[in-house]
């Protein structure tokens, strides 16, 4: 990767759940595929499994974030909002991932839940909310809103999916009518990775346009 190349994240969130946390890894997995048909550095990150660091050394500050997997982090090491480098190694949990990062010479602290959520999103080049199950708690839509209404997300950035036959809460109508957000319905995964890869492909060509 060059230093010229664009690093675009793509925030996507969603219940926990083990229906829809199967959906949100299969969204996650086909937009890393689907990223290597642009010159753009596109990374896909799923709230859950990241961490968000604000880290200085002697020299410099920096932000830095990691995503923890089956036992191994990746830290994405910003700089000024440009991504400097990439480091892998084994961490079993967050408190390993720490260590690690002081041994590159970081003092790092972790925001609060929220200002890991904005900080984030405002980041990220897009963010994508899916709805794959009716019965489930919602908190996607509360962080949501909390984005959008208290701490000024830009509505065309997010996008919400909501497969077919789940039903849209009086709540989420008012939302989308008071924000104009995007809404998508998908059919079935096959669909909603379709809908996400024309999404991808039209928000990069918009971005190209003077």
């Amino acid at each position: 990767m060059s230093s010229q190349t664009r690093v675009l994240l793509i925030l996507l969130l969603g219940s926990y759940d083990p229906e829809t946390k199967k959906v949100l890894n299969t969204v996650k997995e086909e937009v890393a595929k689907y990223s290597t048909s642009f010159t753009e550095y596109i990374i896909p990150l799923l709230l859950e499994d990241v961490e968000l660091y604000r880290c200085t050394t002697a020299e410099k500050y920096a932000d830095i974030v990691v995503e923890k997997l089956n036992g191994r982090a990746t830290a994405m090491i910003f700089e000024g909002g440009q991504l400097k480098d990439v480091r892998d190694f084994d961490a079993r949990t967050f408190d390993d991932v720490e260590k690690e990062l002081k041994k590159l010479g970081y003092s790092c602290i972790r925001p609060p839940v929220m200002e890991k959520l904005w900080q984030l999103a405002t980041s990220s080049f897009l963010v994508f909310v899916i709805r794959h199950k009716e019965l489930t708690r919602g908190g996607e839509y509360i962080e949501l809103c909390l984005l959008l209404l208290s701490r000024g997300l830009s509505p065309s950035k997010a996008y919400i999916f909501i497969k077919s036959g789940v039903e849209i809460s009086a709540m989420l109508e008012e939302l989308i009518d008071a924000t104009k957000i995007n809404l998508r319905v998908y059919r079935d995964e096959e669909h909603l990775a379709e809908m996400v890869r024309r999404v991808i492909y039209y928000e990069l060509a918009r971005k190209e346009r003077p």
